[in-house]
Order: structure tokens, then C-alpha cells, then sequence
């Protein structure tokens, strides 16, 4: 983490002035007069137009900029979250930056951004917020030299980061559509920012598709876990990191992957339904990171961070006999205060778990998708209503992700038969349909249950 000092004074500048125009400088144009901001989520209308750079001020993201201004948010919980400028209307060259406040009140940067990509000039920022720690949101229009600085009109959104409920592989907030296609051991991914195909081969037929994230980008590893061998195979998507390879588990095991290390970032555990053990890998030292017995023969482990603010991933099972959810706090990853149960009646034989923050308040939300009748039941953890949505056919396989980057889970199924994607977004509850992948691929989701 690098260390910022900034020379704040108090400077009076009447306007900025360009070679057409006179603009007045943005009420937040300094860091002392950053904006103030709340909530899980916003979505906002700011400017740089007439801005300044102040003395002793930060070139965000590595690049000189000029035009800045500030933004200042207290995180309400300790989670992981995304800041972008990603739903500006136009393509508008913007760098962007976190910092936060030590306990001398002086800033540190967290992560700064400049494009999403080649083509996409619009910056984006996954972060680790710490419950009531403060935090401060630069904007910059990025410098194309000659003392020219890209300047105008910008959106600025804050909401949770869902990377455990599907994957970014692209890194401009949204699920993409992923397959494995077991024949050839190929990973086939359509990234939602371009709709250009990309392919990595890594894995063989039999192996189980993980969708893992192991950097703090949030950007998902190729994984498989290879039940013949009980081994994970896991290889990073970014550039320059190197695989892993571990073996963990025995035959017969369920393997799980969320964030159990507390981090937002996904790492690997197996449900044992013979004896309803959960037992989860650290990779220093190969110690366990967890062990617990909750559950049975039967059980469908859904571990997910239904309650508290500590960011750990609770032990949780849906029991399809009885369509009974039960739930295992840990706080802290404390095993001592591993006493806190309770149990759910949500759904019957038949369903399949579909669990997902749908309502964006930063717990997972019970819920089950009914083949049968193309149902989903969802018990929202913000307010306890339960919401029905049609949405399927019995063949489809349920593929939960963020896909308009709102924040919120989107109901979305994958069917095999013709290997098109039919997504409800949660933002405007339209519906994108997309074709991708065929009969016999496995799409790439962070909730289906094997």
C-alpha cells in the first residue's frame, strides 16, 4: 500500500478557463471539500469540467491528470466493493482512485484504475472497505499531454462487488457468460465489455469447474477440481501469476468454494456427506483453515455470509427431504462461537439452491429455483418478503450472476439444448438473451451444486 501526503491549502480560483468557455470550479474541485456520500450503493452525476489540480496532489493511477475531484464516503460494512465510471453515457477518458484515512487522518492509496480496457477509456476499482473506516473518491480526466486534459460530464457508482457469484473476466463490473467444455478441456468465456470470445484450456473430462478468485483484483482463476484424484488444478487469469495444484479431500467429497478466509476472495473446502464434515485448505503450511460437522447424508452444501458484517463465509446446507435450509454462523472464524445455528423451511424435493445476494444489502439471500415449473422463490434477507419469478423451463440450468453490474444478483438460466443464456436484470428487469456454448458445456457459476 502506497503512502499519499497531500499539501492541502486553502485556494481561491474563480473559474477555469478554456479556449471556449468559462466554467466554475466544482464545489468538490479540493480534497478538504470532497463530496460526501453514503449507503451500500450510489449513482451519482458529477463534473470535472473547470477543475484544478492541487499542489502536492497524486497522479492517480500513474498518469499526471489535472482535473480532479473528490469524493468522500464511510463504508458502512466490512466488505469488498466496486467504484466505477463505467455507466457514463459516453466513453469519456476518466482515471480514478481510492484512498483511505489512517488513524492520523492522512490518506493511503488503496487502488487506482485508469481504462477498463483498450477500447473502453472509462476506469473502474474493486476495493476492501473497512466497516466505518473513511474513504475518498478521486475522479481525474486523464492527460494526452500538450497540457491537454480529458474533461466533461461522468457517472460515478459505488455498489458491492458479486465477483463470488460468477465471474468478471473482462474487469468492467459485469458477469460474464463462461462455460468448461469437458470434451476438450476448454474454458470458453464471452466478455460482456467487448463480446469478444476468449479460450483457455485447463482441465479434462470428469474435472468440476470452480469459479474461484484468487487476487485482489477480482478477477477469476481457471479452476477445476478433479474428483478421480480429489485435486484443484488452479490457474489465475491475470498475467504473470502461476498455477497451483493441490490436492485435498477423498473420494466421495463435495467441493465448496467461497470466501472463507474472510478476504472477498474465494478459496477451496469440501462438504463430506458421509459424515457432514467441513473441512477447508490453507495453502501455508497446508494447515486446516476450518473444521466443523454440520450437515448429513444428502445435504447440498450452500456456505454463503447469510448474517454479520465480518465478510466470513458461513457453513450452510439445503436438505432437500425436507426442504429445510440450516445455517452455521462463524463469526470471525472463531470456532468457539461456532454455536449459533438455526434452520429454514424454504422449498421441496426437487429443487435446486440458487442462493444470492438478489436485493444488493450484502448477505446472501435463501432461495431455490423449481424446475418443474421454471419457478424462483426467493426470501429476501433485507425485509423477509419472498419473491416469485417465472423464469425457466425444467431442462435449464440456473447461472446467478451480476450481469448489469447494479449490485444485485440477476435470475438467470443456461439452457443445453441450444446453449442460449436468458438473463432477468435486476436493474430494469429486461431480459438478454444471448447464445453461448452447447449441449454438454457446464456454465461457470458460483452457486450450482454438483
Amino acid at each position: 500500500m502506497k503512502r499519499l501526503t497531500f499539501f492541502l491549502f486553502n485556494l481561491f480560483v474563480a473559474a477555469g478557463i478554456t479556449s471556449t468557455a468559462v466554467f466554475a470550479q466544482p464545489a468538490n474541485d479540493n480534497f478538504a471539500n470532497a463530496e460526501t456520500l453514503s449507503g451500500l450503493k450510489f449513482n451519482i452525476t458529477g463534473t470535472n469540467v473547470g477543475a484544478t489540480k492541487e499542489p502536492g496532489e497524486a497522479d492517480h493511477a500513474n498518469n499526471v491528470g489535472g482535473k480532479s475531484v473528490w469524493f468522500k464516503w464511510v463504508a458502512p460494512m466490512s466488505r469488498s466493493f466496486v467504484v466505477s465510471t463505467a455507466r457514463t453515457p459516453t466513453n469519456l477518458d476518466t482515471l480514478l482512485a481510492v484512498y483511505r484515512l489512517n488513524n492520523l487522518s492522512e490518506p493511503f492509496l488503496e487502488s487506482s484504475r485508469d481504462d477498463i480496457n483498450g477500447s473502453d477509456l472509462r476506469s473502474l476499482v474493486r476495493f476492501e472497505a473497512q466497516e466505518g473506516s473513511t474513504y475518498y473518491f478521486a475522479v481525474d480526466g486523464k492527460s494526452l499531454g500538450n497540457g491537454v486534459v480529458v474533461e466533461g460530464e461522468f457517472k460515478l457508482e459505488l455498489f458491492l462487488s458479486q465477483h463470488l457469484q460468477g465471474g468478471d473476466w473482462d474487469y468492467d463490473g459485469k458477469s460474464d457468460a463462461a462455460i468448461f467444455r469437458p470434451s476438450t478441456g476448454t474454458w470458453w468465456i464471452k466478455q460482456s465489455s467487448t463480446g469478444q470470445q476468449r479460450a483457455f484450456q485447463w482441465g479434462a473430462a470428469g474435472d468440476l469447474p470452480m469459479a474461484m478468485t484468487g487476487s485482489g483484483t477480482g478477477v477469476p482463476s481457471y479452476a477445476v477440481y478433479r474428483p478421480s484424484n480429489s485435486t484443484l488444478y488452479d490457474h489465475p487469469a491475470e498475467c504473470c501469476a502461476s498455477s497451483s495444484i493441490v490436492q485435498f479431500g477423498l473420494t466421495g467429497d463435495i467441493p465448496v468454494a467461497s470466501n472463507f478466509g474472510g478476504d472477498q476472495l474465494t478459496s477451496l473446502g469440501v462438504f463430506r456427506p458421509s459424515t457432514g464434515e467441513w473441512i477447508g485448505y490453507t495453502p501455508m503450511g497446508g494447515y486446516y483453515q476450518f473444521y466443523a460437522q454440520f450437515g448429513a447424508q444428502g445435504d447440498i452444501p450452500v456456505p454463503g455470509m447469510y448474517s454479520g458484517t465480518d465478510g466470513y463465509a458461513d457453513f450452510a446446507v439445503f436438505r432437500p427431504s425436507t426442504g429445510t435450509w440450516w445455517v452455521l454462523s462463524r463469526p470471525n472464524n472463531d470456532p468457539g462461537t461456532w454455536t449459533n445455528y438455526y434452520a429454514i423451511q424454504f422449498g421441496m424435493q426437487g429443487d435446486k439452491p440458487v442462493q444470492a445476494d438478489y436485493d444488493g444489502d450484502g448477505y446472501v439471500d435463501i432461495a431455490v429455483y423449481r424446475p418443474s415449473s421454471g419457478m424462483w422463490w426467493i426470501l429476501r434477507s433485507s425485509d423477509g418478503q419472498v419473491n416469485a419469478y417465472q423464469w425457466g423451463i425444467a431442462e435449464d440450468v440456473p447461472s446467478t450472476g451480476d450481469y448489469d453490474a447494479d449490485g444485485k444478483a440477476d435470475i438467470a438460466v443456461w439452457r443445453p439444448s441450444s446453449g442460449v443464456w436468458y438473463i432477468l436484470r435486476s436493474g430494469d428487469f429486461s431480459a438478454e438473451i444471448t447464445q453461448f456454448g452447447m449441449n454438454g458445456d457446464i456454465p461457470i457459476t458460483a452457486n450450482r451444486a454438483y
